[in-house]
C-alpha cells in the first residue's frame, strides 16, 4: 500500500498533482471550446467531466486533510454542491448567463488548482 491508500505507484502528492493537471486540462479545453462557440460530443464530454470534477478538485487540492480520505468522491460531491449553489444564486439574482457563469467558475477553478499545485511545491522545499 502506498500513501495514497491504493496499490498505485504514485505517492499521494504525485497523485494530487496528476489530478490537478487533469482538472486544469479539462477546464482549459472546455474554455477554448466555449469561447470558440463549438458544439458536439467533445464539448458535452468535457462539460460532464468539468461538472463532476473540476471545481471540487480545486477545493480538495487546497484542503490537505480532505485529500487524504476519498479524493474523487469528495471532488464529485463538492463540485455538484458548488455548481448547484452558484446556479441557484444566479437565478435568484436574475443574473442567469450560463456562459459567463461557466467562464467565472472555470477561471476560479484554475486559480484554485494553481494555488494547490504551488502549495504542494512549497511543502516539498521545506
Amino acid at each position: 500500500m502506498t500513501a495514497a491508500g491504493s496499490d498505485s505507484p504514485f505517492t499521494a502528492d504525485q497523485r494530487a498533482e496528476v489530478l490537478d493537471l487533469f482538472a486544469a486540462a479539462i477546464a482549459v479545453a472546455l474554455l477554448i471550446l466555449v469561447l470558440a462557440d463549438r458544439t458536439g460530443a467533445p464539448r458535452l464530454i468535457l462539460t460532464s467531466l468539468f461538472t463532476f470534477f473540476v471545481p471540487g478538485r480545486a477545493v480538495v487540492s487546497n484542503w490537505p486533510r480532505m485529500a487524504g480520505w476519498a479524493d474523487l468522491a469528495m471532488c464529485i460531491a463538492i463540485s455538484l454542491g458548488l455548481l448547484v449553489t452558484i446556479a441557484l444564486v444566479a437565478l435568484w439574482l436574475h443574473a442567469w448567463h450560463p456562459e459567463s457563469l461557466f467562464a467565472a467558475e472555470a477561471l476560479l477553478s484554475l486559480i484554485g488548482l494553481g494555488a494547490g499545485f504551488i502549495r504542494r511545491r512549497w511543502s516539498y522545499q521545506e
